[in-house]
């Protein structure tokens, strides 16, 4: 990731590809970019999905892409209902969409991995979305 810290334009880009992904399934997608890491991304995505409240969606379908900059690291966490969610192997298209745009800025790697996982989603957890934009398509940091 080329730079740390995403401008408000960046953090626009990432929530209209979140918007965008969410669309066709029942997921909902959180984004959160750190600095860095201080623990294992998939340790710290486990915490952040409660922290962020990514478990409270009412059919159990959501989804959060961690993302740690300066460390060049990633994870994904997905809710219960999320089929195949605890299999790393489920989440191999994100990451390889990510690595596929590793020499652009940042936000246009963290949008790649939205576009995808919104198609692993789309698999996943088919079906329309009954209760609609649960978490918002913001970006935390």
């Amino acid at each position: 990731m080329a730079r740390l810290a995403l401008s408000r334009e960046d953090r626009q880009r990432i929530s209209a590809a979140i918007k965008a992904a969410e669309v066709g399934h029942r997921g909902e997608i959180v984004v959160h970019v750190e600095p860095r890491a201080l623990s294992h991304p998939l340790v710290r995505a486990a915490k952040l999905f409660t922290t962020l409240g990514v478990d409270k969606t009412r059919d159990g379908t959501g989804v959060l892409l961690y993302v740690a900059a300066a460390n060049r690291a990633a994870a994904v966490w997905a809710g219960a209902t999320v089929t195949g969610g605890g299999d790393s192997a489920t989440w191999k298209p994100v990451f390889d969409a990510m690595a596929a745009a590793r020499d652009q800025d940042g936000a246009t790697m963290i949008c790649a991995a939205v576009a995808a996982l919104g198609k692993v989603l789309t698999e996943r957890v088919p079906g329309p979305d009954v209760h609609g934009n649960e978490l918002g398509d913001g970006v935390s940091s």
